[in-house]
């Protein structure tokens, strides 16, 4: 074995004049993952020129310190939960939220049954299917729920669970166990990211969990997410681009993921009448 060799093996790399240890490579890990948010262990080997095998061991080390979390071909920085209050972000980039249901009201029929997932958007749908006749709505969001209870135009359906009292939403075995018997032509889904590498993630296991056994009680998976949501990466993967069938956002989206996703015959719808606005979390 050649002394470069030696070194790559043992945690060290030329960079110029400089030697990087196993640390200080680790430490550069960390900035690659807060710009790019997931990176997959090929890129990372590459941009390090060290094995995959040694890019593993530092990532194994990194979850072992709570920093990163390892996903199947890569890692996603572990960042304490970044999702805010339910509420809080129901005022965030509104407008575009708002067009963004607008838009995916036109895809619903009067007599249709529809699942509506967690999230701020979907409440804004649930608003437009109050101008329909005879919806059926399957959700687990309370305040859904709550604006719905007492509509003449739409048959109500709650599957129940355990409450997660900041976001009024109900997960959990209950939940999934009434999930088996159900299914809709449309399900509509919110998210926490949508990423070229990582596919649709969102913040909470239990939600998440939900939303994914719902998909494949759906006919047809349409995922609304504004233009913030696009290259940022949540803690859990809802679901792989594949595994949808429409994507509706506020606005042109980055080409790189734009272009992932539309390999996997999925369509890009862009809401009309929103113009981005403000930045936010949901």
């Amino acid at each position: 074995m050649t002394k470069l060799a030696y070194d790559i093996e043992n945690g060290y790399r030329k960079a110029g004049d400089k030697l990087l240890n196993a640390a200080e490579r680790k430490e550069k890990i960390i900035e690659i993952l807060k710009e790019k948010k997931a990176v997959k262990i090929l890129s990372l080997s590459k941009m390090l020129k060290v094995t995959r095998e040694t890019i593993r061991k530092d990532l194994y080390e990194l979850e072992k310190e709570g920093l990163i979390k390892k996903i199947h071909g890569g890692a996603v920085l572990d960042l304490p939960n970044q999702e805010s209050d339910y509420e809080r972000r129901k005022t965030k980039n509104l407008e575009a939220k708002r067009a963004i249901a607008k838009e995916a009201a036109k895809h619903v029929e009067d007599g249709d049954i529809i699942y509506l997932d967690y999230g701020t958007t979907t409440y804004l749908l649930a608003e437009e299917l109050l101008k329909l006749k005879n919806i059926t709505v399957v959700t687990n969001t309370i305040p859904i729920v709550n604006l719905l209870l007492r509509s003449d135009s739409v048959n109500l359906v709650i599957l129940g669970g355990m409450v997660r009292k900041n976001e009024d939403s109900l997960y959990g075995p209950f939940a999934s166990n009434n999930i088996k018997n159900i299914y809709v032509d449309i399900g509509f889904f919110g998210c926490g990211g949508i990423d070229s590498f990582s596919g649709i993630t969102n913040h909470h296991i239990g939600e998440t969990e939900i939303s994914k056994e719902m998909m494949s009680h759906c006919q047809n998976k349409i995922i609304l997410a504004d233009h913030s949501k696009f290259g940022t990466t949540a803690f859990n993967q809802t679901a792989t681009f594949s595994d949808v069938d429409i994507i509706i956002t506020d606005k042109d989206i980055d080409e790189e993921i734009k272009s992932e996703i539309l390999k996997h015959n999925v369509e890009v719808v862009i809401a009309k009448g929103a113009s981005g606005g403000e930045e936010n979390d949901d």
